[in-house]
C-alpha cells in the first residue's frame, strides 16, 4: 500500500513546523491504526478520532 506519509513528513521538516503545533486526526475508526502509526513518526503527536455516525445507508453526518 502506498501512502503520502513520506511526502508529508518531508514537507513538515522543510517548513520547520513545530511538532507541538500538530495533531493527527483519523476521519473514522477504520483509519485509527494508520493515524496512530503516522503520529508515532511525528514523535508521538497527539491523536484525535472523529466519531462519524450515519443516519442511514451511506449517509454520513
Amino acid at each position: 500500500m502506498y501512502t503520502a506519509s513520506p511526502v508529508i513528513l518531508d514537507y513538515l521538516a522543510s517548513k520547520n513546523v513545530s511538532l507541538n503545533d500538530l495533531v493527527v486526526v483519523s476521519p473514522d475508526v477504520g483509519g485509527v491504526a494508520r493515524a496512530r502509526a503516522f503520529a508515532k513518526k511525528l514523535s508521538d503527536a497527539p491523536l484525535a478520532i472523529v466519531d462519524k455516525r450515519r443516519h442511514g445507508h451511506n449517509i454520513a453526518v
